[in-house]
């Protein structure tokens, strides 16, 4: 008998409701829900673990970079840790670790993706210039040759969770894989961000500065790559900038806060939304719904100067470690979770909302900005779905797929606490609350909480990468220790683990590999979640599992021009497929600076043996700047070839 595609959806939804309905019966409904369902890789997708490096080679991934050759670039600096300093008998645990120390710092490697090959590389040094420089929250971007530019980094580790910025910006080629050193920054920008203009310009927003801890910096710099020289901009001058805002109820001004979620818009303006990753400690307003939209103008002098629009405001005050990305082919933006009232990444440890501002919570909210071009307002408009995701999550990460579907995966219910395994895709649906309907995927096996990564790879597949849970122990040695608790006291120290009868066992790194639910610290009822997660796995999302033979890009152009028709050659080609460029991923802090997706419209299909498929090129180089890009070919049912890599060229 042959069963259609519809009903065997049917049966398959019916036994999915019927599992649900026993667990409920057997277990209640907390504990129902609280359990994932595992479904089909046809349906819900599936994970492969990548091996585990070698010891002298293991390393979280603070920054995330995917290269024009496939590989992936992990940067970490310090990686985020506390030291543990021995004295004869005596062992003493100080705040923070000496970036001073390249030892300390060295803390890079390349992944390679499709053999699974993790190979540690050297870092930039740690003194530059007679400064610190270290890569640890600093900011990145693929350059239009491919380079990732790195601005700033930690200046220095303060007492309290306070950092300063350093004043650095290091080159990293990757034909050559070597670092060079550029033009220092005219202050510190810890935790900044950088957005890629038309002209192939970087726009550097916000950080810490480097003579003060925990001081925003409240200027912006704009890298120029082909004169590689910056230009700076005092934007508590400016009329309209957030800096010179006045808030209602407040009072203060507005500001720009740490790794700020910036968009482009098809007109050129950049759209400030509110959102970002602060940390606790900076005096920043926790209270602001405002949004900003920044124009650029250069003279006949080459001298570049911003103004100022006051954008409409959000229906939620701005959040912190929410993800955001830009609606695949679209000018719309959308933020997705993160924590309100608060940027501490503490809140919620073990269950503890107490002692932070009233109302502080983890958002569930989908909220979206719709351009100018869809609303019908000269600003745009936003739009909120108060309830969207299926629970709250913070440090999450979205992921634009070639399908132009949304991954959203990592992250906890708490910054820091109660991971979330499974991810949700998330489908465009015009009739949806905020456009899109979700559905969760089969569960990761390891947790990824504050300092997660994810990016889309070349195969299609999705890379899910690093997370801390606190900061690890580092002896004087190099030894890292990451079965570390947070501690009143003495701001960390080992967990006492248990098993789950509640026995005492000793931390195994491989045991718990091999079972990431099998410790508990003592009086937690989660499962113990070490300081740093070295481990990576992936995920390959439902489409890949679609039936029929998988499309394959056997001639493409390396460059493309802008507003040009091209063609390719694709075998297992259909006469309804599409074309898609998707931007190379740098992400970190639960943001991707890199990725945009642009659909390609085709022209022209003759089928062969190897179709031609005729497209045109993006028109657009504000919302698809100059740089690489994966192309992906997806045949009628959506199944997509592998990436062929190519440059988008002004």
């Amino acid at each position: 008998m042959i069963v259609s595609k519809s009903k065997r959806l049917t049966i398959v939804s019916v036994f999915i409701i019927f599992i649900l309905a026993f667990v409920i019966s057997l277990c209640g409904w907390e504990q129902a829900i609280a359990t994932p369902i595992i479904g089909t890789k046809e349906e819900m997708g599936a994970w492969e673990t990548l091996p585990m490096p070698p010891p002298a080679d293991r390393m979280q991934s603070v920054h995330t970079i995917l290269l024009p050759n496939g590989k992936v670039l992990v940067v970490n600096g310090s990686s985020f840790r506390t030291t543990q300093v021995k004295e004869q008998e005596n062992v003493d645990l100080v705040e923070g670790v000496d970036v001073r120390n390249y030892d300390v710092i060295n803390n890079t490697g390349l992944l390679d993706p499709v053999t699974g090959k993790f190979e540690r590389i050297p870092s930039p040094p740690s003194i530059q210039a007679g400064e610190t420089n270290d890569l640890f929250c600093t900011g990145h971007l693929q350059l239009s040759n491919g380079n990732i530019l790195f601005v700033s980094g930690t200046g220095r580790y303060y007492p309290g969770g306070a950092f300063t910025g350093n004043r650095q910006i290091n080159l990293y080629n990757w034909k050559t894989g070597t670092w060079s050193a550029l033009k220092p920054l005219k202050q510190g920008r810890w935790y900044p961000s950088l957005i890629s203009l038309a002209d192939g310009k970087v726009v550097i927003f916000s950080g810490l500065k480097v003579d003060a801890p925990n001081q925003i910096n409240p200027t912006l710099e704009i890298y120029d790559p082909k004169t590689e020289k910056l230009q700076y901009i005092d934007l508590t001058t400016v009329k309209n900038s957030p800096f010179n805002t006045k808030l209602k109820d407040v009072d203060s001004y507005d500001s720009i806060d740490l790794y700020p979620r910036v968009f482009p818009t098809a007109d050129g303006r950049l759209l400030i939304t509110g959102d970002e990753a602060g940390i606790a400690g900076v005096l920043v307003p926790h209270s602001s719904k405002k949004s900003y939209l920044m124009s650029i103008k250069e003279n006949t002098e080459g001298t570049l100067s911003v103004s100022f629009e006051v954008g409409p405001d959000r229906a939620e005050s701005s959040k912190a470690y929410g993800t955001a990305l830009q609606v695949p082919n679209s000018e719309d933006v959308l933020l997705l979770g993160g924590i309100i009232g608060t940027n501490s990444i503490n809140f919620g440890r073990l269950n503890n909302t107490q002692g932070f501002p009233p109302g502080s919570r983890v958002a569930t909210s989908l909220q979206r900005w719709l351009s100018p071009a869809k609303s019908g307002e000269k600003n745009g408009k936003w739009e909120i779905v108060p309830n969207f995701l299926d629970k709250p999550r913070a440090n999450l990460q979205s992921v634009i797929l070639p399908t132009q579907e949304i991954l959203v995966v990592n992250g906890g219910q708490y910054p820091e606490y109660k991971p979330v395994y499974e991810p949700l895709l998330m489908t465009a649906a015009q009739d949806a609350p905020g456009g899109y309907q979700t559905k969760p995927m089969n569960p990761a096996k390891l947790p990824r909480l504050y300092h997660n990564g994810a990016l889309l790879l070349p195969d299609a597949r999705v890379l899910a990468i690093g997370g801390n849970a606190n900061r690890a122990l580092r002896d004087e040695d190099g030894t890292v220790h990451v079965d570390i608790l947070q501690d009143a006291k003495t701001y960390y120290k080992f967990a006492d683990l248990r098993d789950k009868s509640g026995q005492k066992k000793e931390f195994n790194l491989e045991e718990y590999y091999q079972n990431p639910q099998s410790y508990f610290a003592k009086g937690d009822e989660e499962p113990f979640v070490p300081a740093e997660i070295w481990q990576g796995e992936v995920f390959s999302p439902p489409y890949l599992f679609k039936p029929g033979s998988r499309p394959k890009i056997v001639k493409a152009p390396s460059s493309l021009a802008y507003s040009q028709s091209n063609t390719i050659s694709v075998k297992n080609a259909t006469q309804d497929g599409s074309l898609v460029l998707v931007k190379l991923g740098a992400v970190t802090h639960s943001f991707d600076y890199g990725q945009r997706l642009a659909q390609l419209p085709i022209e022209n299909v003759v089928l062969a043996d190897e179709s031609s498929i005729s497209f045109k090129t993006p028109e657009n180089k504000n919302l698809y700047p100059p740089g690489y890009y994966m192309m992906f070919y997806l045949n009628n049912v959506g199944k997509p070839s592998l990436a062929k890599i190519v440059k988008l060229a002004a």
